[in-house]
């Protein structure tokens, strides 16, 4: 069954207006951490990407799971973030400039689309079936050598999972280009030998651009339930986002974030009602980018009084 994903759109001029520069931004540094200087393409340089990311978690917080690939076609270049936590232990791969082998990027129409990023160290393949705007499912293959950097990492453990995809519900628009899928996944993973088994509730994302990538600070929060999911983006000054509740969509305005270690809270308007959640961090992991560190969060707590699960994201703030 497909799912005609919600439209509408913040037109990414509106959420990058103001000229915003980074000057004067934190790079999230950390000393110890190890950084990348090489990455490419090179920062600030435009052409056509395509990512795709496929993350989930069962519904008590207990694992989640997120593997995204971007493809740079014109660079020769494909990245690849794979993590995976457990209560045994955080499982990582990351590398952004993996050598790009195809396939071709997809056109919107396609009945099917695929993903690839491979090395001697990890390989991802996606498979959407149905149309960008209208997913019937989504499949994921994976496996990796999981690189040791932290005190919860499994240290070069082998991992492999496969994901099955099912969409309930969806948005296409709020980044010209971009659509997200939510639903519900089963996931099977197999760390070092061990089987694990879990599902829950999971999102789907592809988003074709011709900007440069990760040249200006952001926080994203992905929140999911059964009936209930979010996306909540803060370019400041500006942000945006929306709130899709047993499947009616509303508008999110003026959002604001406060982050620590240990929690998210995000303030925002919807429906003319000024609301404000509060979400515990499970797991924290970082992935270096032209020498700074993106952020990553997986995260549990209530939203409309719903429990959710989900991700909070941040880049040079």
């Amino acid at each position: 069954m497909s799912v005609a994903l919600q439209e509408a759109m913040i037109p990414r001029r509106t959420l990058l207006a103001g000229g915003l520069s980074l000057a004067g931004c934190a790079t999230s540094r950390e000393k110890g951490a190890e950084l990348v200087m090489g990455d490419l393409p090179a920062k600030g340089q435009t052409g056509t990407s395509q990512s795709v990311m496929l993350s989930g978690a069962d519904e008590t917080g207990t694992h989640f799971v997120a593997v995204r690939a971007c493809q740079y076609p014109e660079a020769g270049i494909t990245w690849l973030w794979c993590t995976v936590a457990t209560p045994q232990g955080v499982y990582q791969f990351s590398s952004n400039k993996l050598p790009w082998q195809g396939p071709t990027l997809s056109p919107d129409d396609a009945g099917t689309a695929n993903y690839r990023a491979q090395s001697s160290e990890a390989d991802a393949k996606f498979v959407r079936t149905g149309t960008l705007k209208a997913p019937q499912k989504a499949e994921l293959n994976a496996r990796f050598t999981a690189q040791g950097q932290g005190p919860r990492l499994g240290n070069r453990a082998r991992v492999s999972l496969v994901a099955e995809f099912e969409p309930l519900s969806g948005y296409a628009g709020l980044l010209t280009g971009r659509t997200e899928a939510f639903g519900h996944a089963k996931f099977v993973l197999n760390i070092a030998g061990k089987k694990i088994v879990f599902e829950g509730p999971s999102q789907f994302h592809e988003q074709t651009q011709t900007d440069a990538r990760f040249v200006t600070p952001f926080v994203l929060s992905s929140l999911w339930s059964k009936d209930l999911f979010s996306t909540l983006l803060i370019v400041p000054p500006n942000g945006g986002g929306y709130v899709i509740n047993e499947g009616r969509p509303g508008a999110v305005s003026t959002p604001k974030a406060e982050l620590t270690q240990t929690e998210s809270k995000f303030s925002f308007t919807e429906g003319g009602v000024d609301r404000s959640i509060l979400l515990e961090t499970r797991f924290a992991y970082q992935i270096p980018i032209y020498g700074a560190l993106w952020q990553g969060r997986f995260v549990k707590g209530d939203m409309f009084g719903k429990t959710v699960v989900g991700m909070v994201n941040s880049w040079l703030l």
